[in-house]
């Protein structure tokens, strides 16, 4: 990660530079729940007679698990470059 996007995720944070890994993991962790909870939902109304909600629910939870992934990745870059 480069420095200039370091700094941009800490600002965008609220965090120092130093505290940015804890950050970012914080983060993670908030999107892998969030995640777990939407797909639970998506099971739980699985019969519900409304495809379109179901749909919704489904197109939720594939566009919260690629954002958990672009902040694994920020994490791991910023890992990577300390």
């Amino acid at each position: 990660m480069r420095p200039i996007d370091m700094v941009a995720w800490a600002e965008a944070l609220g965090v120092g530079e130093l505290e940015l890994p804890w950050a970012l993991s914080s983060r993670v962790r908030l999107v892998e729940e969030l995640h777990a909870e939407l797909t639970k939902l998506r099971v739980g109304l699985s019969d519900a007679p409304d495809e379109g909600m179901l749909a919704s629910i489904s197109s939720a939870s594939r566009a919260l698990g690629a954002a958990g992934d672009r902040l694994t990745d920020a994490l791991s870059d910023m890992r990577r470059e300390r």
